[in-house]
């Protein structure tokens, strides 16, 4: 078990960031962990093992101290991917570090905030795990528990109620685990609401006994609920024709469906560079106000994108705002000059790394 210990930053208060490798057997994942289905299939694994194989660990795990006479030496808090990946690629997973004595409410905070930057946790996962934590105690109630993950207390809220109409009755349970992961929030929404409709639950009881596990996110609510009498629902939000007085051919339109998805369909070759800039804004808008709830991972993800942490450094103050402004506009979020301004700071600074120094920047846990 090779070992790693860095300062952080000189000039603060010193603080000592330990880094370990453990053989992978010597790990086992965090009780409260919520990689259940997302990204943890065989192919995803593979891929992530033979990149890991080839490049190294690029980002660290967390990791917990175990008591001595334990089983294993330490739990893995986030970075559960990364160990299966290392025990499939027979390398060492490397980790920072917490002792025993970090408690599971800190634990929660920081693997919310890290599971926003890697391949995305559904929210039924979440959900799940959010309902571990207030079951065991971890969180007084959900107030709490919204509080420490930096979440809102009707985001909570809901995905609690849904996860339970979904994951706690067996008839549903059984067609909801196996692609849990799969869900959407707001596809989940809808079946938890139909589920919990006393009027429609006695048919779609007798359709899922006829139904076997596997049955996709995307077709189970229209296998358990859909009347076919019942009219397809769909709005149309953009749409322009080719012809006269607005007539003739669908050059470019964009529909939602009942279930809150979206469909885009044109006609490039009938598009002229500045009808398909609108169409492009017009698509972009609908993104930034269908996912407003994660505008600061996205800006985030833009800073990565577009700056390198030796960028932040060496470049010139006002031009490092001036990228973090636009990447912010572009995310759907007003930041001022000051915020600006300071979110550079931040992150030419850089006391936790790149990455964290990115996430303190934009306010996650």
């Amino acid at each position: 078990m090779a070992k790693n210990t860095t300062q952080t930053d000189p000039r603060s208060t010193p603080e000592l960031l330990h880094v370990e490798a453990f053989d992978p057997a010597d790990v086992r994942p965090w009780r409260f962990h919520n990689r259940r289905g997302s990204g943890m299939d065989d192919e995803s694994l593979n891929s992530l093992a033979s990149s890991i194989a080839r490049d190294g660990q690029q980002q660290l795990g967390l990791a917990r101290r175990l008591s001595p006479g334990d089983t294993h030496a330490v739990e893995a808090i986030f970075g559960v991917r990364r160990l299966d990946a290392c025990r499939r690629a027979g390398i060492p997973w490397r980790a920072q570090v917490h002792e025993a004595s970090f408690s599971d409410s800190e634990c929660a905070a920081l693997m919310h905030g890290e599971n926003e930057w890697t391949e995305g946790v559904s929210p039924l996962e979440n959900a799940e795990q959010w309902i571990a934590l207030l079951d065991a105690g971890v969180f007084t109630n959900q107030s709490a528990l919204a509080a420490a993950l930096g979440c809102h207390r009707g985001t909570v809220s809901r995905a609690v109620r849904t996860a339970k109409a979904l994951l706690q009755e067996p008839w549903i349970e059984r067609l909801v685990r196996p692609v849990m992961h799969e869900f959407t929030q707001r596809s989940a929404d809808r079946l938890a609401d139909a589920c919990m409709d006393g009027t429609r639950r006695p048919s779609a009881k007798k359709r899922a006994r006829a139904l076997k596990p596997g049955v996709t996110a995307n077709s189970l609510y229209k296998r358990l609920f859909d009347d076919d009498s019942e009219p397809s629902q769909r709005e149309t939000v953009f749409v322009r024709r080719k012809g006269h007085a607005g007539g003739g051919v669908v050059a470019a339109k964009i529909e939602r469906d009942g279930e809150g998805g979206f469909s885009v369909s044109v006609r490039a070759h009938e598009q002229t560079p500045v009808e398909l800039a609108e169409l492009a804004e017009q698509v972009e808008a609908l993104i930034a106000a269908e996912t407003a709830e994660a505008a600061d991972v996205r800006l985030g993800r833009r800073l990565a994108a577009t700056l390198t942490a030796q960028h932040a450094k060496d470049v010139h103050p006002s031009w490092l705002e001036g990228c973090i402004w636009s990447a912010a506009r572009a995310s759907g979020l007003e930041w001022d000059q000051w915020r600006c301004a300071v979110a550079a700071e931040t992150l030419r600074s850089q006391q936790d790394g790149w990455e964290l120094a990115m996430v303190r920047a934009i306010g996650t846990p």
